[in-house]
């Protein structure tokens, strides 16, 4: 088979490699898989994961043991062309914002240690009543060891004006579990990076994780409009449990 096929499905060698061997011998466990392929256990746990998420195989459990099988074509199609309609959708958004008239947009630049915290400062004194804030990649954990006085003051304010939140953290975060108006989901690492997005009312905030840390503040209501759209994508596949 042409593995250049699976490349362009975003599938790496090593993951294509485990795919086939799947699909030629059937049912495997991962020790199975690692001694058929000649790769090594944790990477072979690894790419079984990576293959999950991006629904190529299927995991069965039978007494305590994990084995791993590929899924029927059928399967596999119908979420390639899912993928496919939420990505056309997303391109004719974007084409749409393309052509729509422009609107003014005022940018600024934070920078420095406290960055994070004047983010924070500025979305509390802006969030009205019963208004939605969408957060992608914020690290909880993180904030909690920082600013702990500071984030429960921002979170009593939240409940009290019933602000609500909807979080995606990077698989393996920690949620807060006195957050009672945040909503929590959990996304692959990789697909979100060393960065944070804040999205509310005609404003974009995006952070960049580093030293120093950078905030980017974006003003504008077709770009706010947009960001949420791309979030509502992210928040689909995203999972309940990290």
């Amino acid at each position: 088979m042409d593995h250049k096929i699976l490349e362009d499905f975003g599938l790496t060698r090593n993951e294509i490699d485990i795919f086939l061997t799947l699909a030629r011998k059937g049912t495997l466990s991962p020790t199975q898989v690692a001694k058929e392929t000649g790769l090594n256990r944790p990477y072979v746990y690894y790419a079984l994961e990576r293959l999950l998420e991006k629904g190529y195989l299927a995991q069965i459990t039978e007494k305590g043991k994990k084995n791993f099988k590929v899924l029927p074509f059928a399967h596999i199609l119908s979420t390639a062309e899912h993928k496919l309609d939420v990505l056309k959708k997303l391109g004719d958004e974007l084409e749409r914002l393309r052509q729509e008239p422009k609107e003014d947009i005022s940018v600024e630049v934070l920078k420095g240690k406290y960055t994070i915290k004047n983010v924070f400062k500025r979305v509390f004194s802006e969030m009205k009543p019963r208004q939605e804030l969408l957060i992608i990649g914020v690290d909880e954990a993180r904030m909690e060891e920082i600013e702990p006085v500071y984030l429960q003051k921002l979170l009593n304010h939240w409940q009290k004006n019933r602000i609500t939140e909807r979080i995606i953290l990077k698989r393996g975060g920690r949620k807060l579990e006195y957050a009672k108006t945040t909503t929590y989901r959990f996304l692959d690492p990789s697909l979100i990076g060393n960065t944070a997005r804040f999205i509310y009312q005609d404003t974009v905030i995006d952070i960049i994780y580093g030293m120093p840390t950078y905030a980017i503040i974006a003003k504008n209501a077709l770009l706010a409009d947009t960001a949420r759209k791309q979030f509502e994508v992210f928040w689909r596949v995203a999972e309940n449990k990290c």
